[in-house]
């Protein structure tokens, strides 16, 4: 089973972010990929003034950009996983959602644990979301998802897995800083290894904000394939 990581720095300009990721599905397709995991904030990301700018520019779940998306995984037969603001009557929720290859939304994770850390303060510009994701049924297994900063806890990875999940999906915008591209790699690893199971860490890229350094990491804790810096996509066979 051959699956697609795709590492990107999204903008504030959704049309621009689209197309990067209709592209990313093009060559996830040529290669024979079954799945495309892209990184949280796929959507839409704000360099500046999040708290005003995140809910202008969410959409539901049935809006414009998960319809996009539905319209490229139908169009390549593709699976496809990404990140998003989703909108409600305040600050939106931090997604990521899951198509199947017929473009039908299949599950959404809604973020629990915001980024309230070394220094930032993710809860200003996103609300948390009130349960864990349910593992769904995908070509790849049954696929549990975890966002970003929730790496961090293990209980969380580890409840993925007592849920049924064998393949953890993690969209993240890992912000740069010291030692944290070691924390990122290192995390990813860890929670394969004690949980016996593939994880899938997809990250944002952008010089001084995002580390990138996607990589997928078997459950022996084997790196299946990995990514350096700047933009572009593997794929992995599980």
């Amino acid at each position: 089973m051959k699956l697609a990581l795709a590492q990107f720095g999204a903008g504030a300009d959704k049309a621009e972010n689209l197309a990067a990721i209709a592209g990313f599905a093009r060559q996830a397709a040529a290669a024979g990929a079954a799945m495309l995991f892209l990184p949280e904030y796929s959507m839409f990301y704000a360099r500046r003034n999040r708290p005003a700018r995140n809910p202008q520019a969410a959409e539901p779940l049935d809006g414009p950009f998960v319809t996009a998306l539905g319209e490229l995984a139908r169009q390549h037969g593709l699976w496809i996983a990404a990140g998003l603001y989703e909108q409600t009557d305040g600050l939106p929720y931090n997604t990521a959602v899951i198509l199947d290859g017929g473009g039908a939304l299949r599950g959404f994770h809604r973020k629990q644990k915001l980024y309230d850390a070394f220094g930032s303060r993710e809860s200003d510009e996103c609300r948390a979301g009130g349960a864990p994701f349910s593992p769904i049924a995908t070509p790849a297994g049954r696929l549990g998802v975890i966002t970003c900063y929730e790496l961090r806890f293990p209980a969380l990875a580890a409840a993925q897995r007592d849920a049924g999940a064998d393949i953890l999906y993690v969209p993240a915008g890992w912000v740069q800083g010291e030692n944290k591209l070691l924390h990122w790699r290192t995390l990813l690893c860890a929670r394969a290894i004690e949980n016996r199971m593939t994880v899938l860490g997809v990250d944002q890229y952008a010089p001084g904000c995002f580390v990138g350094h996607s990589a997928a990491f078997a459950p022996d804790g084997t790196v299946r394939g990995a990514l350096d810096e700047g933009c572009g996509l593997i794929t992995i066979t599980i």
